[in-house]
Protein backbone atom coordinates (compact mmCIF):
# COMPACT_ATOMS: atom_id res chain seq x y z
CA UNK A 1 0.00 0.00 0.00
CA UNK A 2 2.80 2.13 0.84
CA UNK A 3 4.66 1.82 -2.47
CA UNK A 4 1.28 2.60 -4.45
CA UNK A 5 0.69 5.87 -2.85
CA UNK A 6 4.14 6.64 -3.19
CA UNK A 7 3.77 5.93 -6.76
CA UNK A 8 0.99 7.55 -6.28
CA UNK A 9 2.07 10.82 -5.38
CA UNK A 10 5.27 10.17 -7.77
CA UNK A 11 2.32 10.40 -10.85
CA UNK A 12 1.19 13.19 -9.32
CA UNK A 13 4.07 15.55 -9.09
CA UNK A 14 5.15 14.51 -12.68
CA UNK A 15 1.71 15.38 -13.95
CA UNK A 16 2.14 18.49 -12.03
CA UNK A 17 5.44 19.44 -13.55
CA UNK A 18 4.35 18.74 -17.15
CA UNK A 19 1.08 21.07 -16.55
CA UNK A 20 3.39 23.81 -15.31
CA UNK A 21 5.74 23.61 -18.04
CA UNK A 22 2.64 23.48 -20.92
CA UNK A 23 1.86 27.08 -18.76
CA UNK A 24 5.07 28.36 -18.92
CA UNK A 25 5.10 27.47 -22.74
CA UNK A 26 2.36 28.78 -23.41
CA UNK A 27 3.21 32.23 -21.66
CA UNK A 28 5.73 32.38 -24.02
CA UNK A 29 4.33 31.13 -27.08
CA UNK A 30 1.79 34.67 -25.98
CA UNK A 31 4.16 36.75 -25.07
CA UNK A 32 5.87 36.18 -28.37
CA UNK A 33 2.87 37.29 -30.53
CA UNK A 34 2.71 40.12 -28.36
CA UNK A 35 6.40 40.83 -29.15
CA UNK A 36 5.92 40.31 -32.52
CA UNK A 37 3.26 42.45 -33.12
CA UNK A 38 5.06 45.68 -30.22
CA UNK A 39 8.02 44.83 -32.37
CA UNK A 40 6.51 45.35 -35.92
CA UNK A 41 8.77 48.23 -37.69
CA UNK A 42 6.60 47.82 -40.71
CA UNK A 43 3.39 48.13 -39.33
CA UNK A 44 2.68 51.02 -37.11
CA UNK A 45 -0.98 49.52 -37.08
CA UNK A 46 -0.10 46.51 -35.51
CA UNK A 47 2.29 48.00 -32.56
CA UNK A 48 -0.89 50.32 -32.15
CA UNK A 49 -2.83 46.99 -31.87
CA UNK A 50 -0.48 45.36 -29.47
CA UNK A 51 -0.44 48.52 -27.22
CA UNK A 52 -4.07 48.48 -27.35
CA UNK A 53 -4.35 44.23 -26.12
CA UNK A 54 -1.72 45.32 -23.44
CA UNK A 55 -3.88 48.13 -22.27
CA UNK A 56 -6.71 45.74 -21.09
CA UNK A 57 -4.80 43.54 -18.23
CA UNK A 58 -6.40 46.37 -16.38
CA UNK A 59 -3.83 46.21 -13.27
CA UNK A 60 0.27 46.61 -13.22
CA UNK A 61 1.25 43.98 -14.70
CA UNK A 62 5.32 44.23 -14.97
CA UNK A 63 5.84 42.88 -18.31
CA UNK A 64 2.81 45.15 -19.60
CA UNK A 65 4.75 48.01 -18.25
CA UNK A 66 8.34 47.20 -19.43
CA UNK A 67 6.85 46.71 -22.99
CA UNK A 68 4.54 50.16 -23.03
CA UNK A 69 7.47 52.04 -21.51
CA UNK A 70 9.68 51.38 -23.67
CA UNK A 71 7.18 52.08 -26.92
CA UNK A 72 6.97 55.45 -24.95
CA UNK A 73 10.24 56.02 -26.49
CA UNK A 74 9.50 55.38 -29.84
CA UNK A 75 11.03 57.24 -33.31
CA UNK A 76 6.90 57.02 -34.29
CA UNK A 77 4.83 59.72 -32.32
CA UNK A 78 1.88 58.17 -32.85
CA UNK A 79 3.11 55.11 -30.77
CA UNK A 80 4.47 57.43 -27.81
CA UNK A 81 0.89 58.67 -27.51
CA UNK A 82 -0.52 54.99 -27.44
CA UNK A 83 2.19 53.96 -25.22
CA UNK A 84 0.94 56.83 -22.68
CA UNK A 85 -2.55 55.82 -22.83
CA UNK A 86 -1.43 51.97 -22.42
CA UNK A 87 0.61 53.12 -19.63
CA UNK A 88 -2.58 54.89 -17.59
CA UNK A 89 -4.59 52.14 -17.79
CA UNK A 90 -2.24 49.94 -16.31
CA UNK A 91 -1.74 52.23 -13.59
CA UNK A 92 1.78 52.47 -14.29
CA UNK A 93 3.50 54.16 -11.12
CA UNK A 94 6.59 52.53 -11.73
CA UNK A 95 6.79 54.76 -15.33
CA UNK A 96 5.97 58.56 -13.34
CA UNK A 97 9.24 59.61 -14.33
CA UNK A 98 9.04 58.83 -17.74
CA UNK A 99 5.21 60.00 -18.54
CA UNK A 100 5.89 63.66 -16.58
CA UNK A 101 8.89 63.67 -19.30
CA UNK A 102 6.66 62.68 -21.87
CA UNK A 103 5.08 66.27 -20.77
CA UNK A 104 7.43 67.87 -23.29
CA UNK A 105 6.62 65.85 -26.33
CA UNK A 106 4.80 66.21 -29.40
CA UNK A 107 1.12 67.86 -28.20
CA UNK A 108 -0.30 64.83 -28.91
CA UNK A 109 2.04 62.64 -26.57
CA UNK A 110 1.68 65.29 -24.25
CA UNK A 111 -2.03 65.28 -23.97
CA UNK A 112 -1.92 61.59 -23.89
CA UNK A 113 0.67 61.79 -20.92
CA UNK A 114 -1.48 64.24 -18.97
CA UNK A 115 -4.28 61.80 -19.30
CA UNK A 116 -2.16 58.69 -17.79
CA UNK A 117 -0.74 60.46 -14.95
CA UNK A 118 -4.60 61.88 -13.82
CA UNK A 119 -5.39 57.70 -14.20
CA UNK A 120 -2.40 56.73 -11.77
CA UNK A 121 -2.93 59.50 -9.15
CA UNK A 122 -0.02 61.71 -10.22
CA UNK A 123 -1.41 65.86 -10.87
CA UNK A 124 2.06 66.47 -13.36
CA UNK A 125 -0.15 66.80 -16.19
CA UNK A 126 -3.38 68.71 -15.20
CA UNK A 127 -1.87 72.08 -16.71
CA UNK A 128 -2.12 70.36 -19.87
CA UNK A 129 -5.50 69.33 -19.57
CA UNK A 130 -6.88 72.49 -18.41
CA UNK A 131 -4.83 74.63 -21.60
CA UNK A 132 -6.31 71.61 -23.61
CA UNK A 133 -9.98 72.94 -22.53
CA UNK A 134 -9.32 76.58 -22.60
CA UNK A 135 -7.98 76.06 -26.01
CA UNK A 136 -8.58 79.74 -27.33
CA UNK A 137 -10.83 80.80 -25.68
CA UNK A 138 -10.03 84.47 -23.70
CA UNK A 139 -12.73 83.77 -20.96
CA UNK A 140 -11.72 80.93 -18.60
CA UNK A 141 -11.97 81.16 -15.03
CA UNK A 142 -10.27 82.63 -12.51
CA UNK A 143 -7.16 80.50 -11.54
CA UNK A 144 -5.50 80.39 -15.02
CA UNK A 145 -1.80 80.25 -13.65
CA UNK A 146 1.24 80.99 -14.87
CA UNK A 147 2.06 76.77 -14.86
CA UNK A 148 -1.32 76.65 -17.59
CA UNK A 149 -0.01 79.74 -19.71
CA UNK A 150 3.38 77.61 -19.81
CA UNK A 151 1.50 74.56 -20.57
CA UNK A 152 -0.27 75.84 -23.30
CA UNK A 153 2.38 77.72 -25.03
CA UNK A 154 4.27 73.84 -25.10
CA UNK A 155 1.28 72.95 -27.20
CA UNK A 156 1.51 75.79 -29.23
CA UNK A 157 -1.37 75.33 -31.14
CA UNK A 158 -4.28 73.82 -28.80
CA UNK A 159 -6.13 73.57 -32.46
CA UNK A 160 -3.38 71.09 -33.39
CA UNK A 161 -5.24 68.84 -30.86
CA UNK A 162 -8.99 68.79 -32.00
CA UNK A 163 -8.44 65.64 -33.70
CA UNK A 164 -6.58 63.89 -31.41
CA UNK A 165 -9.06 62.57 -29.58
CA UNK A 166 -11.32 60.50 -32.19
CA UNK A 167 -10.12 57.33 -30.82
CA UNK A 168 -10.38 58.30 -27.22
CA UNK A 169 -14.40 59.51 -28.51
CA UNK A 170 -15.39 56.31 -30.10
CA UNK A 171 -14.15 53.85 -27.78
CA UNK A 172 -14.19 53.86 -23.75
CA UNK A 173 -11.22 56.50 -22.76
CA UNK A 174 -13.91 58.75 -21.81
CA UNK A 175 -17.77 58.44 -20.87
CA UNK A 176 -21.04 59.00 -22.16
CA UNK A 177 -20.18 61.12 -25.79
CA UNK A 178 -18.74 57.62 -26.60
CA UNK A 179 -22.44 56.36 -26.61
CA UNK A 180 -23.18 58.75 -29.30
CA UNK A 181 -20.12 59.65 -31.56
CA UNK A 182 -19.28 56.96 -33.22
CA UNK A 183 -21.79 57.07 -35.38
CA UNK A 184 -21.51 61.19 -35.76
CA UNK A 185 -17.41 60.69 -35.79
CA UNK A 186 -16.95 62.05 -39.30
CA UNK A 187 -19.24 65.19 -39.22
CA UNK A 188 -17.61 68.59 -38.96
CA UNK A 189 -19.33 69.26 -35.53
CA UNK A 190 -17.04 66.48 -34.07
CA UNK A 191 -14.13 67.85 -35.74
CA UNK A 192 -14.44 71.40 -35.25
CA UNK A 193 -13.13 73.31 -32.32
CA UNK A 194 -11.64 70.44 -30.50
CA UNK A 195 -14.32 68.27 -29.62
CA UNK A 196 -12.68 65.02 -28.51
CA UNK A 197 -9.80 66.68 -27.23
CA UNK A 198 -11.66 68.93 -24.84
CA UNK A 199 -14.15 66.52 -24.03
CA UNK A 200 -11.28 64.33 -22.96
CA UNK A 201 -9.77 66.84 -20.80
CA UNK A 202 -12.95 67.91 -18.82
CA UNK A 203 -13.63 64.29 -17.88
CA UNK A 204 -9.92 63.44 -16.60
CA UNK A 205 -10.55 67.08 -15.02
CA UNK A 206 -13.48 65.77 -12.92
CA UNK A 207 -10.97 63.41 -11.40
CA UNK A 208 -9.50 66.28 -9.66
CA UNK A 209 -10.81 67.16 -6.04
CA UNK A 210 -10.49 70.83 -5.91
CA UNK A 211 -12.95 73.36 -6.35
CA UNK A 212 -11.18 74.79 -9.28
CA UNK A 213 -12.18 71.58 -11.03
CA UNK A 214 -15.54 71.99 -10.43
CA UNK A 215 -15.66 75.76 -11.56
CA UNK A 216 -14.08 74.31 -14.95
CA UNK A 217 -16.81 71.72 -15.42
CA UNK A 218 -19.26 74.78 -14.93
CA UNK A 219 -17.61 76.85 -17.02
CA UNK A 220 -17.28 74.63 -19.75
CA UNK A 221 -21.09 74.13 -19.62
CA UNK A 222 -21.02 77.18 -22.24
CA UNK A 223 -18.72 75.44 -24.70
CA UNK A 224 -20.04 75.70 -28.23
CA UNK A 225 -19.66 72.01 -28.90
CA UNK A 226 -22.52 69.51 -27.86
CA UNK A 227 -20.34 66.98 -26.98
CA UNK A 228 -18.33 69.14 -24.59
CA UNK A 229 -21.31 70.11 -22.96
CA UNK A 230 -22.71 66.63 -22.32
CA UNK A 231 -19.18 65.89 -20.67
CA UNK A 232 -19.39 68.93 -18.81
CA UNK A 233 -22.79 68.26 -17.77
CA UNK A 234 -21.98 64.05 -16.78
CA UNK A 235 -19.42 64.95 -14.59
CA UNK A 236 -21.63 67.84 -12.52
CA UNK A 237 -23.81 65.07 -11.81
CA UNK A 238 -21.15 63.40 -10.02
CA UNK A 239 -18.93 66.72 -8.47
CA UNK A 240 -21.54 69.46 -8.60
CA UNK A 241 -23.42 70.79 -6.00
CA UNK A 242 -26.40 73.10 -5.52
CA UNK A 243 -24.59 76.08 -7.37
CA UNK A 244 -24.17 73.72 -10.40
CA UNK A 245 -28.04 73.44 -10.75
CA UNK A 246 -28.63 76.94 -12.09
CA UNK A 247 -25.96 76.30 -14.81
CA UNK A 248 -27.43 72.97 -15.98
CA UNK A 249 -30.54 74.93 -16.13
CA UNK A 250 -29.16 76.66 -19.04
CA UNK A 251 -28.73 73.39 -21.25
CA UNK A 252 -32.42 71.79 -20.17
CA UNK A 253 -32.81 73.85 -23.49
CA UNK A 254 -30.14 72.90 -25.33
CA UNK A 255 -30.77 72.47 -29.65
CA UNK A 256 -29.02 68.70 -28.55
CA UNK A 257 -31.39 66.07 -27.03
CA UNK A 258 -28.76 64.33 -25.55
CA UNK A 259 -27.20 67.28 -23.82
CA UNK A 260 -30.67 68.02 -22.23
CA UNK A 261 -31.23 64.63 -21.26
CA UNK A 262 -27.56 64.83 -19.35
CA UNK A 263 -28.16 68.18 -17.89
CA UNK A 264 -31.77 66.63 -16.54
CA UNK A 265 -30.40 64.32 -15.04
CA UNK A 266 -27.24 65.73 -13.46
CA UNK A 267 -29.79 68.06 -11.79
CA UNK A 268 -31.81 65.14 -10.43
CA UNK A 269 -28.22 63.57 -9.04
CA UNK A 270 -27.63 67.22 -7.35
CA UNK A 271 -30.75 67.03 -5.93
CA UNK A 272 -30.88 63.41 -4.36
CA UNK A 273 -28.25 64.29 -2.59
CA UNK A 274 -29.52 67.57 -1.12
CA UNK A 275 -27.34 69.96 -3.01
CA UNK A 276 -24.08 68.49 -1.31
CA UNK A 277 -20.94 68.18 -3.50
CA UNK A 278 -20.57 64.72 -4.96
CA UNK A 279 -17.97 62.16 -3.98
CA UNK A 280 -14.82 62.52 -5.11
CA UNK A 281 -14.48 59.33 -7.58
CA UNK A 282 -12.20 56.73 -6.37
CA UNK A 283 -8.58 56.69 -6.45
CA UNK A 284 -8.71 60.45 -6.19
CA UNK A 285 -5.90 62.36 -8.05
CA UNK A 286 -4.20 64.21 -4.68
CA UNK A 287 -4.70 68.13 -4.14
CA UNK A 288 -2.27 70.13 -6.72
CA UNK A 289 -0.50 73.02 -5.50
CA UNK A 290 -1.74 75.92 -7.20
CA UNK A 291 0.44 78.99 -7.79
CA UNK A 292 0.34 82.49 -7.80
CA UNK A 293 -1.52 84.34 -10.58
Amino acid sequence: MRYIALLGFVVARTLLAADQMDAKSESTAAWRVIDNSVRDGSSEEHREQALAALSTFGTSNPEAIQRADTALHDKDAVIRRSAAITLGELKAHSALGDLKQALNDTPEVSFAAAKALTQIGDTSGRDVLIAVLVGERKDAPGMFTNAMRDAKERLHHPEGLFLMGTEDAAGSMFGPASMVIPAVKDTADLKGKGAPGKAAAVAYLAKYPDPYAVQLLEWALDDDNQFVRLEAAKALGERGDSGSIQKLDTLLDDQHNIVRDMAAVSILKILDRNGTPGAIPAGPVEQPKMDKK
